[in-house]
């Protein structure tokens, strides 16, 4: 299945040659371009990277129209951008750069808040330094775990 994400790739560089860089950052086609080799990779053993192969060939085709034009082209090339990364992300372990230190920082920060209040109405003494401290921990906490996290997906070079 190599083969078949190659040639895909080769129509996506051919198609796109003349196009800027700036719209190659924005509508992502170096990610789609990485997931369409994952797709081939994995489509002899997940059945819906298989069933997606037909729809990338069809995006291939007409990405050029995708990214030069708004209309129907384009919405479906974003909603496949949105499907392969969320496929990828969910059952085959690939995440985005800064995911879990993100999202750590954020459930840390809600964690934080919510003991820093809890602790501010048991002490009335120290009104908005518990919160603030409980938000400022949780954070930390929260940026620290998110990283030691996401240094584990970029060793195992599972970034999307």
């Amino acid at each position: 299945m190599e083969d078949w994400a190659s040639q895909i790739v080769s129509v996506i560089d051919e198609k796109l040659k003349d196009t800027r860089p700036s719209d190659l950052r924005f509508f992502r086609v170096e990610e789609f371009k990485r997931n369409v080799e994952r797709t081939g990779t994995f489509s002899g053993k997940c059945p819906v990277c298989t069933r997606q192969q037909i729809n990338i060939k069809q995006i291939a085709d007409n990405i050029d129209q995708a990214v030069g034009n708004p209309g129907k082209a384009r919405h479906d090339y974003d909603r496949l951008i949105n499907r392969l990364s969320a496929h990828m992300q969910k059952e085959h372990g690939y995440f985005a750069p800064s995911h879990f230190t993100y999202r750590h920082s954020f459930y840390g920060i809600l964690a934080g808040i919510v003991t820093g209040f809890l602790l501010m109405m048991l002490f009335s003494e120290y009104n908005w330094a518990y919160l603030s401290g409980g938000f400022s921990l949780g954070l930390l906490l929260g940026y620290i775990s998110g990283g030691q996290k996401d240094r584990k997906v970029r060793e195992k070079k599972m970034i999307m």
